[in-house]
């Protein structure tokens, strides 16, 4: 055992691929050297050669890949991918594979195929894979001291992620017949496609029960446009809301489609603070109305339904949250203007550009306010988001004038003072989107700069 868990395995995943194949070669020796001295470190030996299969373009990897190959669809970086697309993450795999490597502890044991084998050979090789990963989490029922190891191997929650995985290889043959004739990308779930869907997954749940669900996950994988799974639930279910179909094996795809909605709601719930965390941010509120919106029109989703009680009390909170993020906007913006201060005489005077670090904050605020434009009103928030992106171009034209006059009617600091501050203006009128008014502040810059 190494003690790490799925995470920080990930995490050494992702630091050892870096390393240069010579500096990988001289840590593993020294791993090897300190197991040979201390029995209780071969398991850190053993996951640093697993590791170093994994990022060495050799048979050893190509063959973790081809038995893991059934899970590729589902497997993703939980902090990126939503989870309908991260189920595994590469940190598990590696400590999976590093599992059935280790034939005293899992019992596996296999002459693997060759790597350009036929698939039929491979599929036999993961049945048996999946049925000993079966045997040996159901032998942990009741026993701590190994439930207790899961945990320090695959993290918490890796009972029910192995059994997933167990799952997913023992049916690989019979999900991917089901799902041959249906295409890789699905830009728009046809009638035709999703009666044939729904024939397949009747066949498929009578000849493996624990399978149809899964074809139906994998299936999302597929579409472009997530919400349109429900149109092959309505089918199957054969229903057209979720009074009855959130009771049934179906729910599952419904409570996937809806964590999917929450991991996107969670990326605009506090202000970005960079110019990247703005587009991310931007992003997860395009994703989040694509696909509860998607969700409302493909399905009849009742308030009082088990999936409609979780999606509205979503959109409730996703309203609030973007409300927040949208009205404290200004005071990002303010703190970044430069704004000119008025003398006796009611004189103006320039001031020294705020931190960079405080414009770039109103940079990303402003990006996200111009970006959240599309997609606002249909997340119940548009008034709040016009109101401030209208109160953000008013104080940058009004600062913008404020420093052209300034500039126009001094020299020396005083003038570079103003020239400066109109640079600030031109980021932020860019960052909200006005380009032609940032253009425009630039050349009357320049032009004044240069009279």
């Amino acid at each position: 055992m190494t003690g790490l868990t799925a995470k920080n395995i990930e995490k050494l995943g992702m630091f050892w691929g870096t390393l240069s194949p010579e500096m990988r070669k001289r840590v593993l020796a020294s791993a090897n050297a300190a197991a040979a001295c201390d029995p209780a470190q071969a398991g850190i030996a053993r996951l640093l050669e697993k590791l170093d299969t994994l990022n060495a373009p050799d048979e050893g990897r190509l063959r973790c890949q081809r038995l893991f190959a059934p899970l590729d669809p589902l497997t993703g970086h939980p902090e990126s991918d939503p989870p309908s697309r991260a189920y595994f993450s590469p940190g598990f795999l590696a400590g999976l594979w590093a599992w059935f490597d280790d034939t005293e502890q899992s019992g596996f044991t296999a002459d693997f195929p060759a790597i350009n084998a036929p698939t039929e050979d491979w599929q036999a090789i993961r049945a048996r894979a999946g049925e000993c990963l079966k045997a040996f989490l159901a032998s942990a029922t009741g026993d701590r001291k190994l439930e207790s190891r899961i945990v320090t191997m695959w993290g918490a929650g890796g009972r029910e992620t192995a059994d997933l995985a167990a799952t997913l290889l023992i049916h690989d043959t019979v999900l991917k017949e089901a799902l041959r004739d249906v295409p890789e990308v699905i830009s728009d779930f046809d009638p035709e496609l999703c009666t044939h869907v729904r024939d397949v997954y009747d066949e498929l749940s009578e000849r493996a029960p624990a399978a149809g669900v899964w074809m139906l996950l994998l299936l999302m994988t597929r579409l472009t446009k997530t919400a349109q799974i429900f149109r092959a639930v309505e089918k199957i279910g054969r229903r057209s809301d979720d009074q009855l179909i959130s009771k049934t094996d179906l729910a599952v795809v419904g409570d996937a489609v809806l964590k999917d909605a929450e991991f996107h709601a969670t990326r605009f719930r506090r202000a970005p603070a960079t110019i990247a965390e703005a587009d991310e941010a931007v992003s997860g509120l395009a994703c989040f109305v694509t696909v509860t919106v998607g969700m409302t029109r493909e399905f009849g989703i009742r308030k009082d339904g088990q999936w409609g009680k979780t999606l509205f009390a979503l959109r409730a909170q996703a309203s609030s949250d973007l409300e927040k993020l949208l009205a404290g906007t200004q005071k990002a913006l303010d703190a970044a203007l430069p704004v000119p201060k008025k003398a006796k005489g009611g004189v103006l005077i320039p001031v020294a550009c705020p931190d960079e670090a405080v414009i770039v904050r109103a940079e990303a605020q402003l990006r996200f306010l111009g970006g959240a434009g599309e997609w606002a009103s249909q997340a119940a928030t548009g008034s709040v988001q016009k109101k401030a992106e209208d109160a953000a171009v008013n104080a940058l034209e009004e600062c913008c004038g404020q420093l052209i006059n300034v500039l126009q009617h001094s020299e020396g600091e005083t003038q570079q003072l103003a020239s400066d501050g109109l640079d600030v203006i031109a980021r932020l009128q860019e960052a909200l989107g006005q380009e032609e008014s940032a253009s425009l502040t630039r050349r009357r810059n320049a032009a004044a700069m240069a009279a």
